[in-house]
């Protein structure tokens, strides 16, 4: 048994060392005083009278006897099951008041994420703050990575739009396939690009690169305009693509290729 790490992760749920020490000691000894605890424990002298009235306070020990007082560890597991309601409803209350305090004036922060892990977690948590409708541009790895999750968010009702790069066998809710002449390539050199609207409450812009992964999540109100008419946009020339596919090639080259190659921007 490591008891270093049992401290350690006692520490983490707000039992300090010398608590954690002392609790320990208890459960090796039980029925002993603070005077033994502290020999037993290592926790200082000075410190042992202070350490058992905080863990009485926590209810991690209860006291048998008074000539001398003597203590004896309470069962841990009903300490963690208490706990752990204890911070559930912390939890629920904090969730359900905290955006209430001076929502009038609230400040649109824009969060900055590094790594894949992180991007797909924040992506997970906007997912499922989803009422009514999610918009998405995106490539066709990270719309098969989403897509058991996007299929729960179509069966609840949540509309779902999304311009995809690249072919799927399946199709969640409207898709919009774009050209894909030179896009493999783009994505290869900057990585593929990821954009996510949900409800025109929160806007979320990734690149996935490998270990170089960024991402970009704000309630900003001109980030999420800007984010929308990107994919907008690109719906537009789907749509436009589908019916003048011919005469657009023959003008401009494929995927507009000889209006791109005048345009040095990205």
């Amino acid at each position: 048994m490591d008891e270093e790490k049992i401290i350690e992760h006692m520490m983490q749920i707000g039992i300090n060392k010398y608590e954690s020490k002392a609790y320990i000691s208890l459960l090796k000894r039980p029925g002993i005083t603070a005077y033994e605890l502290s020999k037993l424990s290592g926790v200082p002298q000075a410190k042992i009278y202070e350490t058992m009235n905080k863990l009485l306070d926590k209810k991690l020990v209860n006291i048998i006897g008074d000539s001398p007082t003597k203590y004896i560890a309470v069962d841990f597991e009903d300490y963690l099951d208490n706990y752990k309601k204890s911070v559930s409803k912390t939890i629920k209350f904090l969730k359900e008041n905290v955006k209430e305090v001076n929502a009038n004036d609230q400040i649109s922060y824009m969060w900055y994420f590094q790594g894949r892990e992180n991007i797909v977690n924040k992506i997970h948590r906007v997912f499922s703050n989803s009422k009514k409708f999610i918009y998405l541009e995106c490539w066709k790895e990270e719309y098969e990575f989403f897509k058991d999750e996007l299929k729960k968010l179509e069966e609840k009702g949540i509309e779902i739009v999304t311009v995809l790069y690249g072919e799927v066998d399946e199709k969640i809710g409207e898709v919009y396939f774009h050209e894909m002449e030179d896009m493999e390539k783009d994505a290869i050199e900057f990585g593929r690009w990821f954009t996510l609207v949900s409800d025109g409450d929160e806007s979320l812009f990734a690149v996935f690169k490998g270990s170089k992964s960024q991402g970009i999540w704000t309630e900003n109100e001109a980030f999420m305009l800007m984010a929308e008419c990107f994919i907008v946009h690109d719906i537009f020339l789907a749509e436009i693509y589908k019916k003048y596919r011919k005469e657009l090639d023959r003008e401009f080259g494929p995927n507009l290729k000889k209006i791109r190659e005048k345009i040095h921007i990205g």
